[in-house]
């Protein structure tokens, strides 16, 4: 490969809602620069990016794919990201390592959720942007109707380097508005085409778009504005250079028209973006490091993938110094672990090939590192002391308890959670105290019925699911006194413990508090630890329904003893009896966990969603508009919200999505709580 620079490397996430094309758009690239001989398609799930037993038979991404190609003396790392709201984390974490994100827009679909999902991503991370308004064949393809959209929900910064010659069927070729040349396509998906003159009816067009490019281009640069805003001409030279100032600053946001499935306008793009996307160079120093070769190495690992026959595979992304894998090692920073290299993997689809060097930019693939996790700086021990900001993943909206199916998958069940964890950083795993549920937590029922499958693949577990129990609690509403008195007399020392309690209910998120007002000594001071040591205790598991009572106090205020037969275990006992009979005396009710939601959906089923809130004891607590979408706040009880990302999927056609964090616990309707402690007090029976 020669010697290489940071210079020569462009890295570029495609991102999308899911089937505008992205996967599609990979394999074409692939096939137009020769690095294969005949194109897959994902319907037969043959596609490089494709490769996951899971993605082949579902026909969509699931998991960030790497390509890497060589085009033009440029090293491209092409990082094809999932574009299903259950895998948003995945094209969350391409586009932090990227330096420029291209996002599709189907021609015929036009802006949906997970397009403006892609767009909100790539302004979070600052990145520089295309567009890619894709299937231009189809019928009803309409470029400058998305152009449009794109234009009026995003950006004016949106500015078309290639203008589509004709559409749907007629969809024949695409105008360079830079070299002012039209390129026409043969029919058969070669991807051969002649190069021609613009058509008469396009000139028009191709000459309005080049000069909104001259003239965003030529603000990069006071002296080329002065020049071009008193009619003097921009050479090509610079032009070029003012152009990639421009897409790196945001100034430029190209756009581009192609079909990737008839494979017509690709060799187009991917030859711009080897003339000008920008390389590390060009954006600078990130978190204030610079892509400088002679710089401390210090890198990034963004996805880690188990291999079924190299491993484990941690993918970072380098943006300082170089590194050599020839006797090297690399230090964790995050752990502070050093561990050796074995070799660089420069990935294409599942295929790596090795090499002995990384640079600042590059995209790579390290085998068997076994501490590196995502989010992990790596460096060289005693360089590069910093470390980078964490990935963001978005929090799970779906969860469900995992039961293993017998006593092997039990206990390979810890091994298989820890590897999948590892994997992805949208999945949360949590063995619930109150509940004593595992909970599988992920962003969809699809996320994670593909978990189980990988798993059992994998690992060789299989686990059934339900619905998690609902972490419900118990508390008072009005204050109570009991008494509580243990005594038994059997051959030696007897028991003897009495205790006199007053329950209090407390504001709500207060907990417990003990209160000691024994005086006189009718309580000795050795056993009142011992009584709320038994609260504690007893507190677990309420007299209602055995959930957790919270928010109240306790006062011991008298009690009783015996000289001989008392003991702390007397007074344990002593304060259960006046536990049990004090709640229950206190008007007890049930609690039940409420989540705040934030739901975004395009305009049009505002009302179904609102509607479906009140069905589901939701209230509405404000709505906000985000161009052609709404956000709608709302809180609802945890246990209507766990089918609600499916629910959600149905009521929107896959247009809406949500995000759930906890908010408080509140009283349970009296008709919802007997059938709550009906179920409880059954299961009890069962059990027994």
């Amino acid at each position: 490969m020669g010697v290489r620079k940071p210079e020569d490397t462009r890295s570029f996430a495609l991102c999308a809602h899911g089937g505008a094309g992205k996967t599609s758009l990979a394999e074409a690239m692939l096939f137009d620069n020769g690095n294969i001989t005949r194109m897959g398609n994902v319907q037969n799930g043959n596609t490089v990016s494709d490769f996951q037993s899971e993605e082949q038979k579902r026909n969509i991404s699931i998991s960030t794919s790497l390509i890497t190609l060589e085009r033009q003396g440029k090293t491209f790392y092409v990082l094809d990201a999932p574009g299903y709201a259950d895998f948003t984390g995945e094209m969350s974490a391409a586009i932090r390592v990227a330096d420029t994100a291209v996002i599709l827009v189907s021609s015929v679909g036009g802006i949906e959720v997970q397009t403006s999902k892609a767009w909100e991503y790539a302004d979070h991370h600052k990145a520089p942007a295309a567009f890619v308004i894709s299937k231009m064949d189809r019928e009803n393809a309409d470029f400058q109707k998305v152009l449009d959209d794109i234009k009026s929900q995003f950006s004016q910064n949106a500015l078309p380097v290639m203008l589509p010659i004709g559409a749907a069927d007629k969809f024949t070729g695409v105008v360079d508005v830079l070299k002012g040349k039209a390129y026409t396509y043969k029919p058969d998906g070669s991807g051969k085409f002649t190069e021609g003159d613009i058509p008469a009816d396009m000139a028009g067009d191709a000459e309005s778009a080049k000069e909104a490019l001259v003239e965003a281009a030529v603000e990069m640069d006071d002296e080329l504005m002065e020049k071009y805003l008193e009619g003097e001409s921009i050479s090509d030279a610079d032009l070029s250079r003012t152009l990639k100032k421009a897409i790196a600053s945001k100034r430029i946001m190209p756009v581009f028209a192609l079909s990737s499935t008839t494979n017509i306008g690709v060799v187009q793009f991917m030859d711009f973006i080897a003339e000008y996307f920008p390389s590390p160079a060009d954006i600078g120093a990130v978190e204030g490091v610079e892509p400088k070769l002679d710089a401390p190495f210090s890198a990034l690992c963004f996805k880690v993938m188990a291999d079924a026959f190299v491993g484990k595979l941690s993918f970072i992304r380098v943006y300082s110094g170089k590194l050599s894998s020839e006797g090297s090692n690399i230090y964790n920073v995050n752990k502070g672990e050093d561990e050796r290299i074995s070799s660089f993997k420069m990935m294409t689809g599942k295929d790596g090939k090795d090499v002995k060097e990384v640079i600042a930019g590059d995209i790579v693939a390290i085998p068997k590192l076994q501490s590196a996790r995502v989010g992990h700086t790596l460096a060289i021990k005693g360089g590069f002391s910093g470390q980078f900001s964490a990935i963001e993943f978005p929090k799970p909206v779906y969860s469900v308890a995992v039961i293993a199916k017998s006593r092997a998958d039990e206990d390979k069940l810890g091994n298989a959670i820890s590897r999948t964890l590892e994997e992805d950083c949208s999945l949360t795993f949590e063995k619930n105290a109150e509940t004593r549920d595992n909970v599988l937590s992920g962003m969809g029922d699809m996320h994670i019925d593909i978990v189980l499958a990988k798993m059992k693949e994998r690992y060789g577990v299989e686990l059934d699911t339900r619905t998690p129990q609902v972490p419900y609690r118990e508390t008072i509403r009005k204050m109570s006194e009991a008494q509580g008195k243990h005594k038994k007399q059997s051959g030696g020392h007897g028991q003897y413990g009495d205790v006199y309690i007053r329950y209090r209910p407390l504001e709500r998120g207060e907990g417990f508090k003990f209160i000691d007002s024994v005086v006189g000594g009718a309580v000795p001071r050795n056993f009142i630890p011992a009584v709320e040591k038994g609260l504690n205790e007893y507190m677990a598991s309420g007299p209602l329904a055995g959930f957790p009572v919270v928010d109240f106090s306790a006062e011991l205020y008298y009690g009783s003893y015996h000289d001989v037969d008392s003991s702390e275990m007397s007074f344990k006992l002593a304060t259960r009896l006046s536990f049990r009979k004090g709640i229950m005396d206190a008007n007890p009710v049930l609690l039940e966990p409420v989540m705040n939601v934030e739901v975004t959906v395009p305009e049009r089923f505002m009302g179904d969603v609102m509607g479906d809130f009140n069905s589901r004891r939701g209230r509405i607590m404000g709505m906000e508009g985000h161009g052609k979408l709404q956000v709608v706040k709302a809180q609802c009880p945890l246990a209507e919200m766990f089918r609600y990302a499916i629910i959600l999927r149905s009521m929107t056609s896959g247009e809406g999505s949500f995000s759930m964090e906890y908010s408080h616990y509140e009283e349970v309707p009296g008709d919802i709580a007997k059938k709550v402690i009906a179920a409880h007090k059954k299961e009890e029976e069962e059990e027994e």
